[in-house]
Formats: structure tokens, sequence, C-alpha cells
């Protein structure tokens, strides 16, 4: 089924005549609409949706209305009174080679007790049969059942990669992909013809029995259906709270609120900065109060270092120049005595007056400082250490003074708890409504499990009865055979089914894990999915394959978790269904909307139609997605004409 037009005449936020093309080709299957909020995109989706479902159709706001009531109350309040609403769709359907063109129509005027009537045309001609069971005809295009994987907000299916409501959908979509709803009914006809059967054999007796048990097996099953029905409501219920969680916490996040918990949090941080920065500078004061002020004149330690040694040179050639003159005389008198050359002579005498010279220069050098130079030992290593110590030192007390202001900062930043109190109870009062219809919920589980619990007891007592019969004619015996018979059916059509679901559990839960990998920007996140094919439980492998729930994605990892669910029962399915998606990007990071640019939406199915906000698809993310564009509009509200109205182009 591929849609090709789209009819809306004064319903919801549009008032008038609205004719929209939705054809596309194989290479650009998308169709991106854009538009603000409550411009009309979800009004349009409704309209999809009630135009082929009618009071089957999931439609958004209905709430617990009557179905009269959501007509009357569809009407534009613009539109004149004496005008109908009027929605209709036309498409192609494909079946072997032959394609075939409808068109649905289904149009309304207000009254007391509002109803809709609906025209079915193929081929441009008016099918009345159609037109009179289109409501049962419908699930042979799209089964209401599997409208889910098709038509959804990509803001709400977070809720479907709950255990419970996965389970729910996976255990709808297998049914529905392998035709199992056909045999559970051919079961159910099968079990009349056999009551049937059974109860034409027992006596007035055994009947009265079995029609008291009747009535109460009619009972509990009407106890059982509304149950089902009350946990289904919670389950929307819940949803919607999530929902609204969400959005509050968003609220309360962008108020700053959040921070309010971690008020006491940050003041203990910059009490224990304070502490460390007093310790670091009193060990700064130790440093300082040692040898290291002695780093800053090392020039003059060097000069005074030369000094001592000077003075240490003069005080030994002080010590031998007594001694040398003396030895001297004696050389000069042995050299005399001893006929030595007159002119050796003069240069010995000349050499020795030089030495002697330069002793005395020696000898004469001012003594003032009177120390030894071993009052310097170990100094330059300590004040190497202390060096490095200090700018360690300085290097934590910068680290500490940026996490004083940053911490400063983040304080200054906490809000009054006044100024947010009506978030914080918004929130708290969402938070508390979803936890008590979760109670709710398992209580209503409970009465659940008891009801069935004895409904098979009284279908037990039943069947027992039915058994009481006699075998005394040749019908009768004949009877018990065909009912014997068919109990055998039923056992194999039942070991028939079990197995065709455990075969294709096995591929779904591969197919869905691709998808899922497809979509998370994190590799190693999970290692696979494992599908339950008796409960239908879709758990998670982590990456030592061991279970992991779902809880424990993020909100934007479950809803790519429900998109990848979506994605692969679709795909499984093998069927031409357009994909729409309202807020198709939701509250994403940047990585996953890239992902589901790139990977989901040119490959969800052959026809994709996006309603997105100007903050979803957009700048980067257009131009990704661009070449997979069929048509674009633009959704906008006219406050003159008081309508929305489409538009070609994007924002």
């Amino acid at each position: 089924m591929i849609i090709k037009q789209l009819t809306i005449e004064n319903f919801g936020i549009y008032k008038g005549f609205h004719e929209i093309d939705l054809t596309v080709t194989k290479d650009k299957p998308v169709i991106l609409f854009g538009g603000l909020n409550g411009g009309g995109k979800t009004t349009f989706l409704d309209a999809l949706q009630l135009v082929l479902y009618g009071k089957q159709a999931k439609c958004s706001n209905r709430g617990m209305e009557s179905f009269s009531t959501y007509l009357a109350n569809a009407k534009n309040r613009y539109a004149k009174k004496d005008e109908q609403v009027e929605l209709s769709i036309t498409f192609s359907h494909s079946t072997g080679t032959e394609t075939k063109e409808f068109k649905v129509q289904r149009y309304w005027k207000v009254a007391v007790e509002t109803r809709d009537k609906v025209k079915v045309f193929c081929n441009g001609e008016e099918d009345r049969h159609l037109s009179q069971y289109w409501d049962e005809f419908v699930n042979e295009f799209i089964p209401l059942s599997l409208s889910d994987l098709f038509f959804f907000d990509g803001e709400k299916i977070e809720n479907l990669a709950n255990p419970d409501r996965s389970s729910e959908l996976i255990r709808t979509g297998i049914e529905n992909l392998l035709g199992l709803d056909l045999l559970s009914q051919l079961q159910i006809d099968l079990g009349n013809v056999e009551r049937k059967r059974k109860s034409a054999n027992i006596d007035d007796t055994v009947m009265k029995k079995v029609t008291f048990c009747e009535t109460d097996i009619s009972e509990q099953n009407t106890v059982v259906h509304e149950l089902r029905t009350e946990i289904a409501s919670l389950d929307k219920k819940a949803s919607e709270y999530n929902l609204n969680i969400n959005k509050s916490r968003q609220k309360v996040r962008n108020a700053g609120a959040h921070l309010i918990e971690e008020r006491d949090s940050i003041k203990f941080e910059l009490g224990a900065i304070e502490q460390k920065l007093k310790a670091n500078q009193s060990n700064r004061v130790k440093l300082d109060a040692g040898c290291g002020p002695l780093a800053l004149v090392t020039n003059l330690i060097t000069q005074t270092k030369k000094q001592i040694n000077l003075e240490k040179q003069a005080t030994q050639a002080k010590v031998i120049e007594e001694a040398i003159s003396g030895y001297e005389e004696v050389i000069k008198a042995s050299l005399t005595h001893a006929g030595i050359d007159k002119k050796a002579f003069s240069k010995v005498t000349e050499t020795m007056q030089s030495l002697a010279a330069d002793r005395q220069q020696i000898a004469g050098t001012d003594c003032y400082i009177n120390s030894d130079i071993a009052i310097f030992n170990g100094l330059d290593e300590k004040l190497i250490a202390d060096s490095i110590e200090r700018k360690q030192l300085s290097q934590e007390r910068e680290e500490l003074l940026e996490a004083q202001a940053l911490f400063d900062k983040k304080l200054e930043s906490v809000p009054d708890y006044e100024t947010v109190q009506h978030l914080l109870n918004e929130l708290a009062e969402h938070e508390v409504m979803f936890k008590n219809s979760q109670i709710l919920k398992k209580q209503k589980q409970a009465l659940l499990e008891q009801s069935t619990a004895k409904l098979d007891v009284l279908n037990q007592r039943y069947s027992n009865l039915l058994t009481q019969q006699s075998k005394d004619t040749f019908e009768q015996k004949r009877a018990i055979q065909v009912a014997d018979h068919i109990g055998k059916l039923k056992n194999t059509m039942q070991s028939f089914a079990e197995k065709l679901v455990i075969e294709n559990v096995e591929y779904l839960q591969t197919h869905i894990s691709k998808k899922f990998h497809a979509l998370s920007r994190k590799e190693k996140l999970i290692n696979g999915i494992i599908i339950c094919p008796t409960s239908f439980e879709l758990t998670l492998q982590d990456n030592n394959d061991q279970a992991m729930s779902p809880s424990r994605l993020s909100a934007g990892e479950r809803q790519l978790l429900a998109i990848a669910v979506l994605w692969g029962l679709a795909e499984a399915s093998g069927k031409e269904i357009p994909t729409v998606i309202d807020t198709p990007l939701g509250r994403l990071d940047g990585k996953h909307r890239n992902k589901l640019i790139n990977n989901y939406f040119p490959n969800a199915s052959q026809q994709v139609i996006l309603l997105s906000t100007d903050e979803e698809i957009n700048g980067d993310y257009y131009k990704q997605l661009s070449p997979a564009i069929c048509r674009e509009y633009h959704i906008q509200y006219n406050e003159q004409q008081q309508s929305s109205a489409f538009t070609k182009g994007y924002f």
C-alpha cells in the first residue's frame, strides 16, 4: 500500500478543503512536513488514521470520549454549522502482478448523535460491498493491530521499550506476521464444534449443569475482558505520564532546579577546597621561611663563595711566605757558591721576585668574611628541591582556585527554591501518578491472573461435564469420535504454531539486534537481543552476554530500541506499507539523530512521511536527508484564514 493523496476538509485545525500529493519514487521515498508546535502535524497523522480505521483509530487527545463525541469535536470550530467534515485517502495496493487504486472517503455532519459514513472506490468505481464492510477489509491493507508499527510519535515510543509493552508489541507483530490470529480463530471455532458435538449426547440433568457452567464462563470471560481493557488503559495512561515526566524534567533542568538537590554537595566541595587552599598556603609559608629566600640572591652567594676561597688562599699565602723566603735565600746562596752564570742567576732571581709579588698580592687580600666554605654545603640541592616544591604548590593553588570559581558559579546558578517550587511540584505530581498507575496495574494483573485461573477451572469443569455422555447409539459414538478428532487437530495446530513462533523469534531477534546496532552510536552497548518464544519478553545482552534490562538504557537509547523493534517487525512483515512518524527526532542527541537521518529514514519503508518541527530536521540534518526527499511541505497557521494550510517547501 502506497498513499497517493490525502484530502482534509474542516477537520481539526484545517478549515476548508486541503489536498496533499503524497506520491513518491523508489529512490526518493521520503515526504517531509515541517510545522511548529500546534501547527497541525499531529492532526495530519490523526486524519490518516481516522479515515482508515474509523472508531478504531488511535487518534491523539481522544481520551475516553465516545466516537460520536470525538467526531463532533473534531470539526473545525470556524466551519459553518451546515458544512460537513470529510477525509479521503487515495492509495495503490498490489497483489501479485496486479495493482489497484483505492479511494476511501469518510465524512460526517455534526448532529445529536454524530455518525460517519464511508465510501470506497476501486479503480474509480464505487464498491458498495467494500463501503459497507470497510472496517473489516481495512485489515487486509494495514491490520489495525500492526498500525503501531507504521504510525507512531517518535517522542512517545520510548515506552514501547518497556519489557511489558515490547512483549505485547512483539506478540502482536509475530501473530499477525505468521497469520497465527487465523489459527487462534480456527481453534476457537473448532472448540465450539467440539462443544456442540459433546453437548448433543448429554442428558437433561447434566445439561442444566452445562448451562450453569456456560453462564459462569460467560461472566468470567467478561471479567477477564474488562480487566485486560483496564490494563491496556493503564498502559496508555502510564505512557502519557511518562511523557509528561520527561517534559517536566526538561523544564526543571532548563530552570536549573535540578541543582537544588546538589546545593549541599556544592557547598561541601567549596568547604573542602577552602581547607586545601589553607593547607597550601601554610606549606608555602613554611617553604619560604627556610632557605628559600636565598634563591633570590644567587649572585651574592656566588660572590661570597669566591671571597671565602680568596680569603682561604690569602691565609695560606701568609703562612708560607716566610718559609719560602728562607728557601729562596738558601737557593740563591747555593747557586752563587756553585758559580752559576750571572745571566742565569739574574733570571732565577727575577722569577722568584715575580712569584713573591703574586703571593704578597694574595696575602694582601682584604679578609672580612672569615668563614668556611662548608657552610654552603648542600645549599644548591636544597634550593633546587624547594623550587620544584614551590612550583607544585603554586600549580595546586591555581587548580584549587579554578575549581573554587567553578563551584561558586554553580552555586550562583542554583535558583531559589521558591522560584522553581511549582516545577518541582509538577514533576513530583507526574511521578506519583506514574507510580500509582504502575501499582494499580500490578493489582489488576494479579486479579487478571486469578480470573484467568478461575476461567481455566470453569472450562475444565465444562469439558468434564461434556464428557459425561452416553455411548449407546451409533450417532452418539460418531459424535464422540468427531470430538476426539477435533481435540487431536487442536493439539496439532497448537504444536505447529509453537514451532512456527520459535523459528521466527530467532530470525526476529537477530533482525532487531542488527537494526539497533545500526541506530546506536555505541557499537558495544549490547551484544544481542533475546526474545522469549512463550512470553515474548525482550531481554538485552551486555558485552559479557549477561541479561540487561532495557530500563538501564538512557531515554534516548530506549527510544532507539523501540524504533529498532518497530523497524525490525515492519521489515520482517514484508508488507508494502508507509511509515508515518510524528516528531521523528524527539529528544535524541546529535549522533543518534545522524544515525536516524542516514540509516533509518531513507530505509524505513517504500514510503516514509516525516512530521518535523524546526528544531528537529534542520541545517546539516536536512542536507543529509535531502537526497531521499521526494516532496516537502510547510504546515503553517494563518490567522486571517483561521486555518492551517500546506504549502510546498520546507522551513
